[in-house]
């Protein structure tokens, strides 16, 4: 909790606040098409080897810059992480094993044939299986810290205007070098031995002359600090991880409110709610600042602004009905898929990056992704209501009483939008693809799930409003239909991994979403079993 205070007195301060040195944590790098600080990059660097974004509590800054000050030390250090099973066979790696050296990973006779085969089926554009996308990782861990060793960071613009590649450490001259190294030198200084000292003055001195250079060297190429400084100050703040905290602390009062029927719980889990969804929308403004762009271009966004919509729908259907069944369920379907964009770092890649050729145009993210997306959280948020209801019959809840022919209206309302918001955005998709790729329609996976997608949810209101579905049927219906989303989102570009949308593939989660699944049909027999009796 003070971290979480200090956090927010930082989101106060950091307006006001004007910062004019770089810093070790703001120092730019060029790495994956973009301008980083070398905050990110050494975050983005450790979770990538080791799958955390601290080593033993040590930070990832601390981390990287002795990967590059003593790489020899590190060679012989477990932090190489393998999970794939079959991976580990290949190679003969012990399977109780996590973490591995580089030395032993480098020096396997069975690692060379296998990357071999692994360019071969990249140049054949053949589909990566979970095997290959396992050993495609393990090669770019091992690459990135040789390129480290090797001295491949690249840290200052090229003299040339028309070369906008940074240059390597290796590519810089003498004095350059050793002026990088003596930041690194004097950043050691402050944590290292028994000479560790807090004075920073003359690491400071060292930085201020390396970006000074930097800054010279090539006028207009170097980035501000005020983007470096906000990029790591989103980094330390962790806006979304405390939002999805305060919205399981909401979904706790709010219960509490339900069962002891008083006000003092529902006006504390209202104000938690309203924190959270601050977090929630500030960290949402800043990858907007830093990326320039709609922050909707890969799954571990589209997780984050699903919940985001889920409690904008929320606010408004808990306005119009002053239902708080509604808020709980809310604050639960965010509080699942924040966690999750949050807690699964190695599956939901949260780095901020350049878009895909296909995706360059903030006017169709807004209009078709983020419309299409929006969609998934007014149809997540009407599973979440259903699930309560469902759960209301377990309790011995009678399926026509007033209490449940409530959760189906609001139900009923809150797939009427998502309807409405599918259509659109699937049209919208086509317009886009005609514009992109000369075709209107073209039965792509994506393409053909969202209408599947959207011909579900279309049945299940027509059956409504036939009197073929009853209250039960309606939100039993409304959870089994959302397996259709969770197909067209993440089954598409997670599990076929096939079709022109190749900018969203993914692997990884298979085995919980289908457990989620799996939880969720048990869960819908249960509530149907419970009716009967």
């Amino acid at each position: 909790m003070l971290k979480f205070l200090l956090s927010l007195m930082m989101l106060v301060l950091f307006s006001s606040a004007q910062a004019q040195e770089f810093t070790i944590d703001t120092l730019p790098v060029q790495n994956g098409g973009r301008l980083k600080p070398f905050d990110t990059y050494a975050r983005e660097a450790l979770l990538l080897t080791y799958g955390r974004s601290k080593y033993e509590g040590e930070s990832a800054i601390k981390i990287v810059a002795t990967w590059m000050m003593v790489p020899e030390v590190w060679d012989t250090k477990e932090f190489i992480r393998v999970d794939n099973l079959a991976l580990k066979k290949a190679l003969v790696l012990p399977e109780d094993k996590k973490f591995f050296t580089p030395s032993e990973l480098v020096k396997n006779a069975r690692l060379s044939p296998l990357i071999s085969d692994l360019t071969a089926k990249r140049q054949a554009k053949e589909k990566l299986n979970p095997f290959d996308q396992a050993a495609s990782r393990l090669e770019n861990q091992l690459m990135l810290f040789h390129e480290l060793k090797m001295g491949g960071i690249r840290l200052m613009p090229s003299t040339d205007p028309e070369n906008s590649t940074w240059l390597t450490l290796n590519e810089l001259s003498e004095k350059q070098k050793e002026d990088f190294f003596n930041i690194l030198k004097e950043y050691a200084a402050t944590f290292t031995g028994p000479g560790a000292t807090t004075d920073t003055s003359a690491l400071q001195a060292a930085i201020n002359s390396f970006t000074s250079q930097a800054a010279l060297q090539a006028p207009g190429a170097y980035p501000t600090l005020r983007k470096m400084k906000t990029e790591a100050f989103y980094n330390s703040l962790a806006p979304f991880m405390w939002s999805w905290i305060l919205y399981a602390l909401s979904s706790v009062l709010i219960f509490l409110a339900i069962l002891f029927k008083t006000q003092l719980f529902q006006r504390a889990a209202w104000l938690t709610t309203g924190i959270a969804f601050l977090l929630h929308t500030y960290g949402f403004a800043l990858r907007v600042y830093l990326t320039e762009r709609p922050p909707v271009s890969n799954m571990y966004e589209t997780v984050v602004w699903v919940a985001w919509g889920a409690m904008i729908f929320t606010s408004i259907f808990s306005y119009l009905k002053r239902k708080n069944y509604i808020l709980l369920s809310g604050t639960i379907v965010a509080t699942r898929a924040m966690v999750v964009a949050d807690r699964a770092p190695l599956i939901l890649d949260s780095s901020l990056q350049p878009l895909e050729p296909v995706l360059r145009s903030n006017l169709w993210l807004i209009i078709h992704v983020m419309t299409i997306t929006l969609s998934y959280a007014a149809f997540f948020l009407a599973m979440g209501i259903s699930n309560v209801g469902l759960f209301y019959i377990i309790r011995g809840e009678k399926v026509d009483s007033p209490v449940l022919r409530d959760f189906v209206d609001t139900c009923y309302k809150t797939l009427q939008v998502g309807v409405v918001l599918l259509a659109t955005g699937t049209i919208l998709g086509g317009v886009w693809a005609d514009y992109s790729w000369g075709r209107f329609w073209g039965w792509d996976p994506k393409e053909t799930w969202a209408l599947i997608a959207l011909l579900g949810y279309l049945a299940l209101l027509h059956g409504r409003l036939a009197g073929l579905v009853k209250n039960f049927g309606m939100l039993a219906g409304s959870i089994i239909a959302f397996n259709l989303v969770i197909m067209a989102w993440y089954g598409v570009n997670f599990v076929l991994g096939a079709g022109l949308h190749s900018y969203g593939f993914g692997a990884g989660g298979i085995e919980y979403v289908a457990g989620f699944v799996g939880v969720q049909f048990i869960y819908v027999v249960y509530a149907g079993l419970r009716l009967k009796l």
